[in-house]
């Protein structure tokens, strides 16, 4: 180990666990916490001897770094290894440097898993990047920060290098993202027959939420007692339920869905509640099995990039 850099601990940093202040210092470098914490014992050092990630610093201690370790790690690390390249169609409606927004078919599975290893979107997203010379090694899922079910399709936003992957990240996580989604109804009580919802989507003036006008559904989303496949929603917490809060606008036999929080299985048992069954939904229907061709769609998406500028995308 080459040591580079010597950080003496002063006041400010007493107390930090090793891995955390770490990650700080190499954060320009694009490197999570999540890979400092596997690397650290190779890459620095406490008063020139080896350390846990839990180390707590005191103190005037002396923490050294070894930069071109870390270079290292950077440059040869890929984090999407487990994930092949493979030739798919990708229906792309905008890109640029740092981003890409797509349209997911039903049907196509967003990244492997159990029974899934091939034919995902995050294969085709890595040979699409590959073939450009413009793959970042450094992002998980080959840039993917969010996910819509199998069988459902509609718009998706996918990073092309690891800072906007963090970016993105963030702004779902702290549900600063408009989401609105179309289902197809079994049927609807609520008849408003005259509005065309590709003329409404296109009018939207998203900032000035108009979703408040939209009926609000506010409770909790838990796993179903009755059934493990599927989720229930509750007017009142229960045990393992999370906050929900969805807004929902009828059009004849169809429903826009805003979700403010992005629990599973959300909107499919947002509409249960309300007493809807979406098309092609067995699972919240009738039978017991899950189907993988229901008519629900993600028709419009929003958020701000990197550079702060908002983007809005509708189908």
């Amino acid at each position: 180990m080459i040591i580079t850099m010597n950080i003496e601990i002063k006041e400010n940093n007493v107390g930090k666990r090793v891995d955390s202040l770490l990650s700080e210092i190499l954060k320009e470098k694009s490197l999570t916490r999540n890979i400092v914490q596997r690397y650290l014992e190779k890459g620095c050092t406490v008063n020139s001897k080896e350390c846990k990630r839990s180390y707590k610093l005191k103190e005037g201690d002396i923490l050294g770094i070894d930069e071109e370790y870390w270079d290292s790690v950077k440059n040869n690390l890929d984090l999407s290894k487990e994930i092949l390249p493979q030739k798919g169609n990708l229906d792309i409606r905008y890109e640029d440097d740092n981003l890409m927004v797509l349209y997911k078919p039903k049907g196509l599975v967003v990244h492997p898993g159990v029974g899934n290893t091939d034919g995902t979107l995050a294969n085709y997203l890595r040979y699409h990047l590959e073939s450009k010379n413009i793959y970042d090694t450094l992002m998980d899922r080959c840039g993917i920060v969010h996910r819509l079910d199998k069988g459902v399709s509609g718009l998706m936003v996918v990073a092309k290098n690891k800072e906007n992957q963090e970016y993105l990240k963030t702004q779902f996580k702290n549900n600063l993202v408009i989401k609105i989604y179309r289902a197809e109804l079994e049927e609807s009580k609520n008849i408003e027959q005259n509005l065309d919802i590709k003329k409404y989507l296109k009018e939207l003036n998203i900032e000035l939420q108009p979703w408040k006008k939209w009926e609000k559904v506010e409770g909790y989303i838990g796993r179903s007692s009755k059934n493990r496949y599927k989720m229930e929603f509750r007017k009142y917490e229960f045990g393992g339920s999370k906050h929900a809060l969805s807004y929902v606008k009828f059009f004849g036999n169809d429903a826009l869905i805003k979700i403010e929080t992005g629990r599973m299985h959300q909107i499919r048992s947002t509409l249960e509640y309300l007493g809807y069954y979406i098309k092609g939904d067995s699972l919240y229907g009738k039978n017991t099995k899950n189907s993988n061709n229901i008519m629900l769609e993600s028709v419009l998406l929003s958020f701000e990039d990197i550079n702060k500028k908002r983007l809005t995308f509708t189908v």
